[in-house]
């Protein structure tokens, strides 16, 4: 997959496009204690599956969370595994799906919720990291009440 280049959204959380399995050692040495999942199994045909990714983070002592995110289809049911996966990780926590789109989606929800009244500093701070959320106003809007 060439060059690993998580976006740093804070220093606890960094979100990051597909990954290969073998990313997972330099994830590792980059001091990340967890990895969370947000790609769905069987999204391309070249993509590695959510068992290849849980049995190597496993071998390597990775806390592993596998939370497919459909953006069609999200649900509080993600919304809330995504934050229990956070809350019983170990920060730092690397996540990815096919661009990082999705997991940043879901970390601007969590993290707006907790602080509604700086919502512009987390929209900035994923703007920052490449990832525009203004335009995801309208799906954020439903996970979050008041933004």
């Amino acid at each position: 997959m060439g060059m690993l280049k998580p976006a740093q959204l804070t220093d606890k959380f960094s979100s990051s496009m597909q990954i290969a399995v073998s990313d997972l050692v330099q994830i590792k040495a980059l001091g990340f204690n967890a990895v969370i999942n947000n790609r769905p199994d069987h999204e391309a045909d070249d993509q590695p599956s959510n068992a290849e990714f849980s049995k190597a983070a496993s071998d390597l002592g990775l806390a592993y969370y596998f939370i497919p995110i459909n953006l069609n289809t999200i649900s509080d049911a993600e919304v809330d595994a995504m934050q229990l996966a956070l809350d019983a990780s170990d920060a730092p926590v690397f996540s990815f799906c096919r661009t990082g789109n999705r997991c940043t989606i879901l970390w601007s929800i969590l993290s707006i919720r907790q602080d509604l009244q700086h919502s512009g500093k987390y929209l900035k701070l994923a703007e920052d990291a490449g990832f525009d959320m203004y335009k995801q106003l309208p799906l954020l809007r439903r996970f979050v009440k008041g933004l």
